[in-house]
């Protein structure tokens, strides 16, 4: 069961995640098999140079495709088993937008796709990652 709203997701993924809120992150849709969130080019995302930081990026597309995993998954958790990201362009001008859908769910593991576009649509990174659906929690 995913959530259907939105700003109690983000806060819920604000108090959990102290660096999301750092970063600005936002959710601005979760639906059924996707998830897209926003976050701007503030002084806590940059590295030298003034361009977005590819740890930052990662976080993102991390957090994002997971919440599209999170849609699909039928257990008590999850956990990325393995995300490869592309970085393409430096990220220059925010906000970006980072989604995610899924590419293919399976018995225990999902597949899902991703990307991070600057303000003017240009393709800053592209992602593939896997989640591992837990059945029980672990502790």
């Amino acid at each position: 069961m995913y959530p259907t709203d939105v700003e109690k997701a983000n806060a819920f993924i604000w108090e959990s995640e102290p660096l999301m809120a750092f970063i600005g992150y936002k959710l601005v849709e979760v639906s059924q098999g996707r998830a897209c969130a926003e976050f701007g080019h503030s002084r806590n995302v940059q590295r030298v140079g003034g361009v977005l930081h590819g740890g930052v990026i990662a976080a993102a597309l991390d957090e994002t495709l997971g919440m599209a995993v999170l849609t699909v998954n039928d257990g008590v958790d999850q956990v990325t088993v393995e995300l490869k990201i592309n970085f393409l362009e430096p990220g220059r001008e925010g906000p970006y937008k980072v989604c995610g859908q899924i590419v293919r769910r399976g018995g225990r593991l999902v597949v899902a796709e991703g990307e991070v576009r600057d303000a003017s649509g240009r393709l800053v990174a592209k992602a593939l990652g896997t989640w591992y659906i837990l059945r029980r929690e672990v502790k």
